[in-house]
């Protein structure tokens, strides 16, 4: 007797659990995605699920790519939402033409030797910022309308850096040998003798 209790009980307990175990809310539902738009903190859409980026969950081959956050290329970080740019050249391939990305803010940094010599392009930029730090980097920049600072600090760098009608361009040249030719700034009035400065009055017109 007291044996089919005992077997009554457990039967009960059991019964309990796996009732309880169904009640259960599975909450992965809610990290479904199909973009990175459809995740919430910070979290990026990684083969339909939102996970956190550079977790164990994000696939190893995602890792470091600028896509990854929806950058545009050849931006190595941005932020989207306010149209800003970076290229890092020690992670980027700068030995093509770099292009600032129509309508972003660039800090294009050509910080390896040799890089950006196959021109940097901000023609469609609303602002640049080239800083030529490697050894014979920088060659055939052209400004855009907007604001394009260069400066030219690494050995034998800039060469044939065109201001254009940007509105406030300025050209500093302070590495060995930078800016040995080609430096064209937007009139005669903004050569500062060794590049070009947006300090008169002539040469500053952004809003």
């Amino acid at each position: 007797m007291k044996r089919a209790i005992v077997l009554i009980v457990v039967a009960a307990v059991v019964a309990a659990l796996v009732a309880s175990s169904c009640s259960i809310h599975h909450r992965s539902d809610d990290y479904t995605c199909t973009t990175n738009t459809d995740c919430t903190d910070g979290r990026i859409c990684d083969n339909g699920f939102c996970v956190v980026s550079g977790s164990i969950d994000a696939a190893k081959g995602d890792a470091g790519r600028a896509d990854a956050n929806n950058c545009p290329a050849p931006c190595t970080t941005c932020n989207v939402q306010q149209k800003t740019c970076t290229v890092n050249c020690q992670s980027a391939n700068c030995n093509d033409m770099v292009t600032c990305p129509a309508g972003y803010r660039c800090d294009i940094m050509c910080n390896t030797e040799n890089a950006c010599r196959n021109g940097v392009t901000c023609t469609q930029a609303t602002a640049c910022n080239v800083e030529c730090t490697g050894k014979q980097s920088c060659e055939d920049i052209i400004c855009g309308a907007g604001p394009c600072d260069v400066a030219c600090i690494g050995p034998a760098s800039c060469r044939n850096v065109l201001c254009g009608s940007s509105c406030a361009c300025d050209v500093v040249c302070t590495g060995a040998q930078s800016c040995a030719d080609g430096i064209l700034c937007s009139s005669l009035a903004c050569d500062s003798g060794s590049g070009c400065t947006s300090a008169p009055a002539l040469c500053h017109s952004c809003n």
